[in-house]
């Protein structure tokens, strides 16, 4: 039996290129499931117990996926709960992975358990799939009362076309409590007794060369203690590559850059002398010998070894091609490729720059517009990674395809440009050549013809010119502010506006005085601007006087006074409900109650700009307490102190009123005789204290 290389690496795998991805997919086709389901993988499932194996089942192979025992993974973002979420459930750079068992749940306390579980994939192994990698991370919980082989486990296996163990490297295979490999971690959840024994992803790789021709498969199983309630499962995926050194050594290279494959731990390069002249996964040769050799031996973590040899060969490519239309009306281009190589096999990569490609050596291709087009072609000279690009302007013709772009209708004073699009060249009803021209005036019709190179024309295109009609633009702004006011600029007419403030309301607020302007268009686009001047006035003088500086029921007229400013007009308010006067000199006499006690008086100025202001001022009222009064019944000076608390007495201490309607001079019904009487009176002020007057009124008759 043939021997295989095989090789075990920790950490983290590096990112396959563009180019190495499709060929994987080409090759091991959902070997990484990245089609996201179990495609070209087989599953089985079986129940094995060392306690009940009276529940024992056989490995039966089951319809992929199966709840929680064969499941994709899809969230490149989840870890694993297990592991104290130090676990990423997908390696970086996957779309997704497949996870072979679950942990056990509340749910299954109560249930039989022993679950094992297998995925395997089968492939036929050639030059472009020999190397094959795996990556895979398990979480196996420890149970310290069982024995190695009752534990957790989790096993990778590779099997020849005969279903037979491939020997020596080929098998990883370990337990929960395996204190003979490195890299396991350890993490016990809250509440749980028995720790988590788990392994970051980890990346094991083969070597198939000795099985080109043969059909290989690739098994993972993971499985629950044979005790029942300890869990095991694991995440993996897999991918295959060629298994050869890559040679980069083009025109113009001083440089050959000898790449080997990824996936070991040791590298030793030597030339064809046997020295040694690196240990890295890259050599670089400064000015090669053409023809020499160079080998490079590959050793795994677990001591495997393959040996893989170069020659150093320049790749000499020469990148060239020719197009032709196949007739004036279809669109349809032939290209001929006269690329060469001097060894290797030459691919073909067209861009026709209107997401058009292909990968025919001799393409013919419909454009989907006429006239000039930038296509590449882009060369890759396998075996090596040599590349050429070339880019060329090349032509194609079709008359629908022909015309002229732009609006023939323009604004009034302006002009329009029209551009022919789809041909080589163009003549215009104007003479032109150009692909563009431009009309300020009705011309009535316009026509232009377009021409390939090879003297293909295509129909006469035709277009009238219209001038717009004119359209009204029209300001409503107020162009006057006030000190510390703001003032609406408005504006209508128009489909759209931009104000120099960068506004595109037809309305702004402004508090500034300063130059405004605004753009209107039309619903054709058409432009016209108006500009405002924001002038800003002061706001006119409100400090008034008033005498006397308080008011009592003798002084009951109020003169106020402001200097008069020219083209300003005053408003008084008088503070009594019912007075208001105008001018800068107002007289108001006021009509008193001893319930009031101030009277608010307020001027507004109001300039002929429309700037407004008002300024308020308070006069006192003081009582008023006659000492003479004639209760006679004649209705004047009838009632001493009215509206007010109110005692009097007699000048020998006699209390002959008491009360706030007033004295009419009556005691227990009589008037009483002419003489002088005492009084007191309390009142609240306006800042709510009592006052207290005293004082003698004689009363006459």
């Amino acid at each position: 039996m043939k021997k295989l290389e095989f090789f075990f690496l920790s950490g983290i795998f590096t990112l396959l290129t563009w180019t190495t991805l499709k060929a994987q997919v080409h090759y091991c086709n959902n070997l990484s499931f990245e089609l996201g389901n179990f495609t070209n993988w087989t599953g089985y499932t079986w129940v094995y117990s060392t306690d009940v194996p009276s529940a024992n089942t056989a490995k039966v192979q089951v319809t992929l996926p199966t709840a929680r025992r064969q499941v994709i993974m899809t969230d490149t973002t989840a870890y694993d709960v297990n592991t104290g979420n130090a676990l990423r459930k997908i390696p970086s750079g996957y779309k997704y992975s497949a996870r072979l068992g679950d942990a056990i749940t509340s749910a299954d306390l109560g249930n039989f358990r022993d679950w094992e579980q297998s995925l395997k994939y089968t492939m036929t192994v050639d030059s472009t799939n020999a190397l094959l990698v795996m990556k895979f991370a398990l979480v196996l919980q420890y149970a310290s009362d069982h024995t190695a082989l009752m534990e957790p486990r989790f096993k990778l296996t590779l099997l020849d076309e005969k279903g037979n163990t491939i020997p020596d490297c080929a098998n990883y295979d370990v337990y929960s409590t395996n204190t003979t490999v490195k890299g396991f971690n350890s993490y016990t959840p809250a509440g749980a007794k028995d720790p988590i024994k788990w392994r970051d992803w980890t990346t094991v790789g083969a070597n198939l060369l000795p099985y080109l021709g043969q059909t290989i498969t690739l098994e993972f199983m993971a499985a629950d203690c044979t005790g029942r309630f300890h869990y095991g499962y694991a995440y993996f995926v897999a991918e295959c590559r060629p298994l050869n050194i890559v040679l980069s050594y083009c025109t113009g290279d001083s440089i050959a850059k000898l790449t080997a494959p990824v996936g070991f731990e040791k590298y030793y390069w030597k030339n064809s002398s046997g020295t040694v002249l690196d240990s890295t996964q890259i050599l670089k040769v400064i000015n090669p010998t053409e023809g020499a050799v160079y080998s490079c031996s590959m050793t795994s973590a677990t001591g495997c070894t393959v040996t893989l040899q170069s020659t150093i060969n320049r790749y000499l490519i020469t990148n060239d091609f020719s197009s032709a239309m196949i007739d004036c009306k279809s669109n349809f281009v032939q290209f001929t490729n006269s690329s060469t190589t001097n060894r290797g096999t030459l691919s073909y990569n067209w861009d026709f720059a209107e997401g058009g490609t292909s990968t025919d050596k001799n393409p013919q291709y419909k454009f989907a517009t006429s006239g000039m087009h930038r296509v590449t072609l882009k060369l890759a000279n396998a075996p090596s990674t040599c590349t050429s690009t070339l880019t060329k302007t090349i032509e194609s013709f079709s008359p629908p395809l022909v015309g002229i772009k732009g609006d023939s209708t323009y604004c009034p004073g302006e002009s329009i440009s029209l551009k022919a699009y789809g041909a080589y060249r163009y003549l215009w009803s104007t003479h032109s050549t150009a692909d563009s021209i431009v009309i300020g005036s009705p011309g009535g019709k316009i026509w232009m013809l377009g021409y390939s190179s090879t003297g293909c024309v295509s129909d006469t295109i035709s277009r009238k010119i219209i001038e717009e009609p004119d359209w009204q633009f029209i300001s409503n702004s107020d162009t006057t502010l006030c000190i510390g006011t703001s003032s609406v600029l408005a504006v209508t007419g128009a489909v759209k506006y931009l104000w120099n403030t960068k506004e595109t309301t037809n309305s702004i607020t402004v508090k500034t005085p300063g130059s405004y302007s605004v753009t209107g268009n039309n619903a054709r686009g058409c432009k016209k601007t108006i500009s405002v001047k924001v002038i800003e006035y002061a706001f006119p003088n409100t400090s008034f006087t008033f005498s006397p500086d308080q008011l009592d029921a003798r002084h009951n007229t109020l003169i106020c006074k402001i200097p008069a400013q020219a083209n300003v007009k005053y408003t008084w308010d008088m503070g009594d409900g019912s007075s208001t006067g105008s001018g800068a000199t107002y007289l108001h006499p006021y009509t008193f109650s001893n319930s009031v006690l101030e009277y608010l008086v307020k001027l507004t100025a109001k300039s002929k700009y429309e700037c407004e202001i008002s300024t308020s001022k308070t006069i006192d009222v003081v009582p008023f307490i006659p000492n003479v009064f004639s209760p006679n019944g004649d209705g004047i000076n009838d009632i001493f102190v009215p509206a007010m608390n109110l005692r009097v007495y007699d000048r020998y201490g006699l209390l002959l009123y008491s009360g706030s309607e007033g004295w009419n001079g009556a005691y227990n019904g009589r008037t009483v005789d002419p003489d002088t009487y005492f009084y007191i009176v309390t009142y609240t002020d306006k800042a709510q204290q009592v006052m207290t007057l005293k004082g003698s009124v004689t009363v006459v008759k």
